[in-house]
């Protein structure tokens, strides 16, 4: 089914979106029994980075993460989400890095990285966090170029004080962090862990849509 929506539009690179309903019911608290789900897709031409956020980093501000405890499930329920992008953008920032227990979670919209002594250190998947694609392709095309990567808790010291802070999300890719609450991040300006990234993430594009491009081609030959 998703082949066949990417099919029928023309854009090169697309973002599909899937969402997932137990169904249709009288509303009611407990998980309605025989309900057929409701399955919606939608796809859209892929938004282009800003070259200006990839050249310069963004700025963020920090909040306590005061979301539920079962963050890693992908819902329709963000009110907590929503609001601390809201409160990003009242306080002239691009994103909201939240924190709970003094320690990282992960942004409003985004996974959060940070650069310490040329090491990738990120949080571990958790029910704290959402698991993202670019998290995982972030890190694994670090480990594919001998960059040393660590998977553990982040103190908001470490956040703070790290040579390079990175966001990361389908939609952004890769960003680099400059500023945390009005702060420089290392030297205020973009880090040479992050520019090397975005070139590696290019080169990794530029392959998957190679493969990808080849397998249209040939579905419409079959069809």
């Amino acid at each position: 089914m998703t082949a066949r929506m990417i099919d029928m539009h023309p854009w090169p690179r697309q973002l599909v979106y899937v969402q997932v309903t137990r169904g249709v019911a009288k509303r009611d608290h407990p998980f309605p029994a025989g309900v057929k789900p409701t399955v919606f897709m939608n796809t859209s031409p892929w938004p282009a980075v800003p070259a200006e956020q990839i050249e310069n980093g963004v700025p963020v501000v920090t909040h306590a993460d005061e979301r539920w405890l079962h963050c890693d499930i992908k819902s329709t329920s963000l009110l907590g989400n929503v609001l601390m992008k809201q409160y990003a953008i009242d306080n002239g920032a691009s994103e909201t890095v939240m924190l709970r227990d003094g320690f990282l979670t992960e942004g409003s919209s985004t996974n959060t990285m940070i650069v310490a002594g040329g090491t990738l250190i990120a949080p571990r998947k958790s029910v704290q966090i959402l698991p993202g694609i670019t998290y995982d392709a972030a890190i694994d095309i670090a480990r594919s170029h001998a960059v040393a990567v660590e998977l553990r808790p982040v103190p908001e010291a470490e956040l703070r004080a790290a040579d390079e802070v990175w966001l990361s999300s389908s939609g952004r890719e890769v960003i680099a962090i400059t500023s945390i609450d009005g702060r420089p991040v290392g030297s205020g300006s973009t880090g040479p862990l992050y520019r090397q990234m975005i070139e590696w993430f290019r080169q990794a594009k530029r392959a998957d849509a190679a493969h990808w491009q080849a397998e249209r081609r040939a579905r419409k030959l079959a069809a």
